[in-house]
């Protein structure tokens, strides 16, 4: 199980999806920083998000994060969440219960090892970023940020207390975000 350590303030970062793979994953130290998007109105309105990468010339697209939703920046630590020793009730045993059940009962009780995730950042879009084009709205990134949004609200809706309409009896959701 993993625990979401929020104690310490998060900055502002926007995800960047590149068309391109690179083989490293972490920090690394340099004097220059290469990477400038730049950002200007089209005559149509939408703004353009245009940048360069190893020479290429890169179109982007901003995929914004719904209201109500936040993402998060994780890193993985191995700091465990304190564990607080369990209050059992006095357990009456029963000579006659099978060996298996009450190891069962036995696994149960154990306590669960929960990981801690410290939130580096947080961020409210993403950009999706093309060769020389701006991604089309069925780009498989764009298409699966919206489709796990969609996922999401699927999972965290919360029936409530049906409403009464002049019209018809209707049921009210609590979106979970």
């Amino acid at each position: 199980m993993l625990a979401l350590d929020t104690t310490k303030p998060s900055r502002k970062l926007t995800p960047n999806i590149l068309p391109c793979t690179i083989k490293h994953n972490g920090p690394i130290t340099t004097s220059k920083r290469y990477w400038a998007p730049s950002s200007s109105p089209s005559p149509n309105g939408v703004t353009q998000h245009t940048t360069y990468f190893r020479g290429r010339k890169l179109r982007g697209r901003a995929i914004r994060i719904p209201d109500g939703y936040q993402g998060y920046v994780l890193a993985k630590t191995d700091n465990l969440v304190p564990q607080k020793p369990a209050q059992k009730p006095h357990a009456h045993v029963n000579l006659f219960e099978s060996e298996d059940r009450i190891e069962d009962e036995l696994d149960e009780d154990k306590p669960v090892e929960v990981k801690m995730m410290e939130q580096k950042g947080c961020f409210d879009q993403i950009m999706v970023w093309e060769h020389e084009v701006e991604p089309e709205a069925g780009d498989e990134y764009i298409k699966g940020v919206e489709e796990w949004v969609a996922f999401a609200e699927a999972v965290c809706m919360i029936p409530v207390t049906p409403v009464q309409t002049t019209h018809a009896r209707t049921h009210t959701w609590l979106m979970g975000k």
